[in-house]
């Protein structure tokens, strides 16, 4: 006898429907016994003359195009008939907008805005008058909208979204019909618990006057940030930028609201470190601003830029008033840094052809050149003064320049030079990683931290190093890989104590709290896991994938053992606790011989013995996918599936480790049985799966596709909520409770959504990267979001 089909399925226009115009649905059951189902659409109290598909094979979508002529929200419904003649149960109703069709060629076209959080968008000419949600509004073909956005109050900005092609985002040339997104999230002071960044390309660091705090200017395509870090902490307390500005040069004055920058078109500006606003802003050169300095005494500094002519100018301003204190000074060769003698009677210019100019300002008089000079530093009191060069550190009396002493070491060429405020030590860097530190008088070695390179064709070593201005503590930068890093002398040992304060040096992949809630790990692009305290504290770096991005982590469910995986075709199994590994990693197999697999997923069973990873390789075909399990202490291959229907988008254990479970992209998943082997298949056929994610027990399924966040029963494959999303969501975490998921990606906003009330499946915004969510992950207790991203940011937010 003939079974009837299961439920049904429904899936609705991702965009509004016109009147007049036909809409896409589709509907997919599947028959029992394999028959081939027509599906049959209810419109409700729309009317359309379509309304069966054609006939398809079971689990085969059917879709209808009908034309609704009436405008206005209905629902509908859809349910599958077999070739016998059996009713399958219908599906859920589902909403949907039928928008008038607009007069015929009226010589207009539609401007639709979305608005994420809370705030309002404004345009000029009028149209779109406080939009807080999605609204559209019709312009005359080629007039030129300007967009406002406005955040509501504990807000902010974030961002405009796939606007369009024109260079100001929010100003749109309605040539057809456009749609444009925007972002709005909680004020970071009332949404973020910590921070960590990373940096792209570092050119120069500065110390706040008390010590306290270290701004780091960073310049990523073309743009240049300062990024605020509290140097005791570890933490990066802001991120400054000066829209539609480049900054190009940075100096901290004697106190710390004395912020100076300097950009690209040749403005200066005085930044409240605080708020990360300009002040003040001005034009001081024609050109680019390429160094700044302050006076000692706080009431000037100095800011200079290199003219067409080949010479330098050195120009002098009030710092109350933004105004010129004395004539400019020019110089006969191009200027690349500015030192002010703390006494605040000379500046020390380094310029090219590898010399330094001491000119006198108070009182004026003859400069005096410097040459064979890579590097220069004056020491405390402005009495003497230092130049670096090949194996040399030379020192001289400031008044006559008559040199005192000389002083070899293993720096090279390029060698960059500073000297303690708190002691008479100098320290000398290179562009080999050599580092030096010397006592002034007598040349003796203090500390040597010399480091290799990690690739010394493309590395660049140290580019720039400062001492701290009330400790014998200092920063040195590397531009090739990015490092900042904070070293404290052992005076005893004659050795220096490294920190790095960049997280992750270019992309955040993959973020994953231990169950308990006591550690985050996170993964870079640059190949290094850093392990974090629930405050924020760095606790140490795993290091075992040859540089490559790392972007599978999976925790044991003590919190002892961390699985990784990554781009070198690697797992790694590491003791959290001492930072080792705990046996010779294991290779993914690839698809195809001569090829290599990327790691994208790792899950340990909960008592750490057992390792599943997850992958693809790439071929002319497209991306092959590839499972395989290992016993965890002697390396035995327990399963692999060595071409997968898809690739894997989720790979996890059931919470009692006996089976695991493998999600495809194409919207099926396996369930592997770990005892005896079985392998059980599940098909519902939502195709396009960009991200997934199990929830904590196992029975609840959330998939994201381009246009969709959809939550599904594991065993069934049946809908438990549904929503559309504009943007693409491309990282998904549910909540230890199992009560909230979690989502990020396209435009960098955090969104959550509360799965317990049917019908409300709504998102709420949390927070913002300043570009593409990675990674989620919640914190044991449900209280704490971190996320990371495309920006090199790590965010632990509070999840309210």
């Amino acid at each position: 006898m003939s079974r009837p089909p299961g439920q049904a399925r429904i899936e609705v226009p991702a965009v509004g429907l016109t009147a007049g115009l036909p809409g896409g649905f589709r509907c997919i059951a599947e028959d029992p016994d394999g028959d081939a189902l027509t599906y049959a659409f209810d419109w409700g109290r729309a009317k359309a003359e379509v309304s069966l598909s054609e006939r398809v094979p079971s689990g085969t979508a059917g879709d209808v195009a009908p034309v609704f002529q009436t405008k206005g929200q209905f629902s509908a419904r859809c349910r599958a008939v077999d070739t016998h003649g059996q009713l399958g149960a219908w599906s859920e109703l589902v909403a949907f907008t039928v928008e008038p069709a607009p007069p015929q060629d009226d010589g207009k076209r539609t401007l639709a805005v979305e608005v994420f959080g809370a705030g309002r968008v404004t345009s000029t000419p009028e149209g779109l008058s406080g939009c807080t949600g999605p609204c559209m509004a019709r312009f005359d073909v080629g007039t030129q909208v300007t967009l406002q956005a406005e955040p509501a109050e504990g807000w902010r900005f974030t961002g405009w979204m796939r606007c369009g092609p024109e260079q100001t985002p929010h100003v749109i040339q309605v040539e057809q019909n456009r749609r444009c997104g925007v972002g709005f999230a909680p004020m970071l002071e009332h949404s973020a618990l910590w921070r960590q960044s990373g940096a792209r390309h570092p050119i120069a660091v500065a110390w706040s006057p008390d010590g306290v705090l270290l701004a780091v200017l960073d310049r990523v395509g073309g743009e240049g940030s300062l990024r605020i870090w509290n140097a005791q902490l570890g933490h990066v307390s802001r991120v400054i930028r000066v829209e539609g500005s480049d900054i190009r040069a940075v100096a901290w004055g004697p106190r710390r609201e004395d912020l100076v920058a300097g950009f690209e078109d040749g403005q200066l500006a005085r930044i409240d470190p605080n708020t990360g606003a300009p002040v003040q802003r001005w034009r001081a050169h024609s050109g680019r601003v390429v160094g700044v300095a302050w006076n000692p005494d706080g009431n000037e500094f100095a800011s200079i830029s290199n003219l067409d002519t080949g010479g330098g100018e050195v120009r002098f301003w009030s710092a109350d008033t933004g105004t010129e204190r004395r004539e400019p000074l020019l110089t006969e060769y191009p200027v690349h840094q500015i030192h002010w003698s703390p006494d605040a009677r000379r500046i020390a210019l380094e310029v090219q052809g590898e010399m330094v100019e001491i000119h006198p300002l108070a009182p004026a008089g003859p400069l005096y050149r410097q040459s064979n000079a890579h590097g220069f530093a004056w020491s405390p009191d402005g009495a003497r003064y230092a130049v670096s060069s090949f194996r040399y550190v030379r020192v001289y009396e400031a008044a006559t320049h008559e040199q005192q002493a000389m002083w070899t070491g293993p720096w090279g060429l390029l060698a960059r030079l500073d000297w303690s405020r708190t002691k008479d030590w100098l320290v000398a860097v290179d562009g080999l990683r050599s580092l030096t530190v010397l006592e002034a008088n007598t040349g003796t070695v203090v500390a040597d931290g010399f480091e290799p390179l990690p690739n010394p064709l493309s590395a660049s070593g140290y580019d720039a190093v400062r001492f701290n201005p009330v400790d014998n503590t200092f920063v040195a930068m590397e531009r090739e890989p990015a490092a900042v890093s904070v070293f404290q002398v052992d005076e005893e040992r004659a050795r220096v104590r490294r920190t790095e304060l960049l997280a992750h040096l270019r992309a955040v992949n993959a973020t994953a709290w231990s169950p308990a809630g006591e550690r985050l790990a996170s993964a870079g692009s640059e190949g290094k896991v850093r392990l974090w305290s629930d405050s924020g504290q760095a606790l140490g770096a795993l290091d075992g994938h040859g540089g490559r991005d790392v972007r599978a982590l999976g925790w044991s469910e003590e919190g002892t053992r961390l699985a990784t995986g990554g781009d070198d075709g690697r797992l790694c199994v590491w003791d959290a606790n001492a930072g080792t590994r705990v046996r010779t990693p294991v290779v993914l197999t690839p698809w195809s011989h001569g090829q290599q697999s990327r790691v994208e997923h790792a899950a340990l069973t909960p008592d750490g013995w057992t390792l599943a990873g997850a992958g693809t390789t790439f071929s002319p075909t497209g991306r092959k996918g590839t499972v395989q399990v290992w016993d965890v202490g002697s390396g035995t291959e327990l399963l692999r599936i060595p071409e997968t229907p898809s690739p894997v988008v989720e790979l996890e254990w059931t919470p009692n480790g006996a089976s695991l479970i493998i999600v495809y992209s194409h919207g099926a998943w396996d369930l592997w049985h770990r005892a005896s082997g079985v392998l059980r298949h599940m098909e519902p056929g939502l195709p396009g799966i960009v991200a997934a994610a199990l929830n904590p027990d196992r029975t609840h399924l959330a998939l994201s596709t381009s246009d969709r966040l959809a939550v599904l029963e594991l065993s069934t494959g049946a809908f438990v909520a549904s929503a559309s999303t504009w943007l693409i969501q491309l990282a998904l975490a549910w909540s230890p409770d199992g009560t909230r998921l979690a989502s990020g990606g396209e435009g960098g906003l955090l969104f959550t959504w509360d799965v317990r009330e049917e019908g409300a499946f709504q998102p709420t915004v949390m927070g913002a990267h300043e570009s593409t969510i990675l990674g989620i992950s919640w914190r044991g207790d449900g209280k704490v979001l971190t996320t990371g991203g495309w920006d090199a940011e790590l965010f632990s937010w509070r999840a309210h």
